[in-house]
């Protein structure tokens, strides 16, 4: 038979830490078949990350960013707020972004 683990129990005195929103509160949209449709078109059209270009490097893109993301009152399917980007771009744009509030633009 296999030992226990003592649950943890809830501290009277401790506040207890609401849980935040994810990032990301746009998981039914980034799965509909409008958002993954213009994802594959944009990305056939576009096919170099356009950071690593505005750079002069030739680096294929695997992620359609939005310009002026969702959160902060991006248009969800316009082109013209779509960019392609390499992994290592987005996740880079993504961090600066994260600690962006809505009332500083």
């Amino acid at each position: 038979m296999m030992p226990k683990l003592q649950q943890s129990r809830k501290r009277a005195w401790i506040k207890q830490r609401k849980r935040q929103k994810s990032f990301s509160n746009n998981q039914d949209f980034y799965n509909s078949r409008k958002w993954r449709s213009l994802r594959q078109y944009f990305i056939q059209m576009n096919p170099l990350c356009k950071t690593c270009e505005e750079q002069g490097l030739i680096v294929g893109g695997q992620c359609v960013d939005h310009i002026r993301p969702i959160r902060l009152g991006g248009a969800m399917l316009s082109v013209k707020n779509l960019q392609t980007l390499c992994n290592s771009c987005h996740a880079r744009k993504s961090g600066e972004e994260a600690h962006i509030d809505k009332y500083e633009l």
